[in-house]
């Protein structure tokens, strides 16, 4: 199952505080690479109204959904955030390892 680090579901409540959208959910999404090397590419939105099939995590004070794909794709994965120079969230999943040389030019 897709978790949130407290961490990651504190900064998101904070920020989600600050742009005024405390009523809004992060929708995230994952789509498979072209390769086994690539892994998913993932992107994050805020969304008001989950669509009908979303997988709805809870984490804290915020929601997260899911559609059913990115739902597989992310099943071990979970949601942190970073602090220093490249501050932000970021998502890690053991589910996107590179499997070997797969010779192509990513």
């Amino acid at each position: 199952m897709f978790t949130v680090t407290e961490r990651a579901a504190q900064e998101l409540y904070r920020f989600l505080q600050s742009e005024g959208k405390a009523d809004h959910a992060l929708r995230v999404v994952a789509q498979a690479g072209g390769c086994s090397c690539c892994g998913p590419a993932y992107g994050l939105f805020l969304e008001k109204e989950m669509t009908p099939g979303d997988v709805v995590v809870q984490a804290g004070q915020i929601k997260i959904f899911l559609d059913q794909m990115s739902s597989e794709l992310l099943s071990e994965a979970k949601l942190d955030f970073m602090d220093g120079p490249e501050q932000g969230f970021f998502i890690d999943n053991p589910k996107a390892q590179p499997q070997g040389d797969c010779g192509c030019t990513h």
